[in-house]
């Protein structure tokens, strides 16, 4: 039974939105799935997450930070869905999902451990013999071949793996991670980029399709540029901290109250840097003159700007390169960048239903508007009733 016309998505939002009237069964946890499938929910898509009995989501309990009464985590990733809880080591609840599956759901998203999903009838092949329209998403750490395929993972250890851990940190110093879990969110976004993909295929041809999405190619995908360095006979890609390649100045610069980057993709914009910092002369001088000599001269030139730039704030370098068109941005905590004025004007964080906090919310804008915060993540298991009674005993 699809939602009426009149009706509204899992999110609040009408049924002009892209995804209405499109039902999504999201059988996964911590991030990257359930990232994925909140994108969706995002466009007005109904999503029922599928949760087991007592514990839920192992994100549930992730952290002590708590948001409208769970943690701060899940509820980042899981506002706009409604939840069900399934037992899977009981047959009879999971005949009852299959019915589910065949009857309501346009997609199937789920990054279960490897091999669980065949194991219940609920892999890809089962499902689409349930209902040849179907599109079905597996989100994996290694895709479905290979000598890894069968292995779980998670974030740290993916950017470990891919190389990108190895190219992140200070040239003089060791390996980082990233700060943020590129690759969950970003195996999150792909997952969401191919179901879209193929419910506009499903429109034309009418019938499903399966879309497989690994965190280890997720991670190639972030390595694009380094990997066709390499084929092209480059050189290897090293770590170099905040310093950029190709460009001088391409790096943060020390101010009197923290780093600021500068990037001059021009030797016009050289010269407006000079300028603004009135030391015309250094944009004349042969060893800076042209992007190859500052390539030579890097180290030279870092010790001329910054006998200057430590003399003020970045506040206010910033304010003056930014009306001289210089590139540049200042290096600020996650706190200053959700009080900066541009982050308010953007309106990518949206206020809870009640008003009590916000949340980062899709990165997109439609027609000018940008999809918003209409329901809390769901209690666990609050509708389940609700959507699976009436398959009991049929």
């Amino acid at each position: 039974m699809r939602i009426s016309a009149t009706a509204q998505s899992g999110q609040g939002m009408t049924m002009s939105a892209p995804l209405a009237g499109i039902t999504v069964l999201e059988m996964g946890s911590s991030l990257a799935g359930p990232y994925g499938a909140r994108l969706l929910a995002d466009f007005g898509a109904r999503v029922i997450k599928v949760e087991a009995p007592g514990s839920g989501d192992t994100a549930r309990s992730w952290g002590k930070e708590k948001l409208a009464g769970t943690s701060a985590t899940y509820q980042a990733l899981n506002f706009g869905k409604r939840s069900i809880v399934v037992d899977f080591k009981d047959e009879t609840e999971v005949d009852v999902l299959k019915k589910f599956i065949a009857a309501e759901a346009d997609v199937v998203l789920q990054n279960l451990r490897p091999g669980i999903a065949e194991k219940l009838g609920l892999g890809p092949e089962d499902v689409t013999q349930l209902n040849s329209r179907i599109v079905y998403c597996n989100i994996s750490a290694f895709g479905r071949s290979g000598p890894y395929a069968q292995m779980p993972g998670y974030d740290p250890l993916i950017q470990a793996f891919s190389g990108i851990v190895d190219l992140t940190g200070p040239a003089d110093g060791s390996p980082a991670r990233v700060g943020v879990p590129i690759i969950d969110l970003g195996t999150g976004l792909w997952s969401a980029l191919g179901v879209m993909a193929a419910l506009h295929t499903r429109a034309r041809t009418g019938e499903g399709s399966i879309v497989d999405a690994a965190m280890s190619d997720t991670a190639m995908a972030y390595q694009t540029v380094s990997q066709a360095t390499i084929e092209s006979g480059g050189p290897m890609p090293k770590r170099s901290g905040l310093t950029g390649p190709l460009l001088v100045p391409n790096t943060g610069y020390q101010t009197s109250d923290g780093l600021l980057i500068i990037t001059v993709g021009t030797d016009r914009q050289f010269g407006k840097l000079c300028d603004v910092i009135d030391r015309s002369a250094l944009a004349a001088d042969e060893r800076f003159t042209t992007n190859t000599h500052r390539l030579e001269h890097e180290g030279a030139l870092r010790q001329e700007l910054e006998v200057v730039l430590r003399t003020n704030t970045r506040a206010h370098w910033s304010k003056l390169l930014n009306a001289a068109n210089v590139p540049n941005a200042p290096i600020q905590s996650a706190p200053e960048v959700l009080a900066h004025e541009q982050t308010k004007a953007s309106g990518v964080v949206k206020s809870s239903p009640d008003g009590s906090f916000g949340l980062v919310a899709n990165a997109l804008k439609l027609d000018g508007h940008r999809p918003g915060f209409e329901n809390f993540a769901p209690e666990l298991g609050e509708a389940t009733e609700d959507i699976l009674a009436k398959y009991r005993g049929t």
